[in-house]
């Protein structure tokens, strides 16, 4: 998990000082826009005895803005709502039992905070920055009860964002589809009472894969 979530922050790093040395002629005009989409989502880190952890498909709505800021280089800003979901698999006590699945679900407003990299005349972008996620709801489903674990987890996380997407102009309106990665760096779980309050395990971090569509209209002449 280190390994993952130091890589992705040293891609970061090296994205933005590209972008730092980029011409500023030629930058694009300032847009705004929408976006919605999935992601399958989940946590890694810590496990409980017997237990193993399952992606799930959560959503992702908001809106966006983006300005210009150097030649084929943007800076964008996305708050947005966004669930992520992950289902904890446990064995069963006795040879003849069966599994037990609970689902974990977060509810969180997300602040990524991206840089963007045109190609291909504009066509396809290569994405990276940050996200800042302040947690709104923690539920632990399962064995038909819904439990409050909002206290077991920190009310903010940050993560890293990688991502690669595909601009279809239409007139004046640019529609954009992205695939990113969106990887936590920072730990879930609020301290050593944490699993008392009903965290799975001590270190927990979120990941997961994210698809959304939007799109971006220029603002004021263009």
């Amino acid at each position: 998990m280190p390994t993952r979530s130091h890589s992705a922050c040293l891609l970061i790093v090296v994205l933005l000082s590209t972008g730092v040395m980029a011409r500023t002629d030629g930058a694009q005009a300032a847009a705004v826009g929408a976006q919605v989409g999935v992601d399958r989502a989940g946590v890694d880190g810590d496990t409980p005895p017997n237990s193993q952890y399952q992606d799930k498909v959560g959503g992702v709505a908001g809106i966006q803005g983006e300005i210009g800021v150097a030649r084929d280089l943007s800076l964008s800003l996305q708050p947005s709502f966004v669930q992520k979901k992950c289902a904890v698999l446990v064995a069963p006590s006795t040879r003849n039992g069966s599994t037990t699945e609970l689902e974990l679900a977060f509810d969180y407003v997300s602040v990524p905070v991206v840089v963007k990299f045109a190609q291909a005349g504009g066509r396809i972008y290569v994405a990276g920055g940050v996200t800042v996620d302040f947690l709104t709801a923690a539920t632990l489903s399962g064995q038909g009860s819904d439990r409050d674990v909002m206290s077991a987890y920190n009310n903010t996380g940050f993560g890293a964002v990688l991502g690669f997407g595909v601009v279809i102009p239409a007139g004046r309106t640019r529609f954009t589809t992205e695939l990113r990665l969106v990887q936590g760096i920072a730990n879930m779980t609020s301290g050593t009472a944490a699993e008392t309050a009903g965290a799975l395990a001590p270190r927990l971090h979120a990941t997961g894969w994210e698809l959304i569509v939007g799109n971006l209209l220029p603002v004021g002449k263009h």
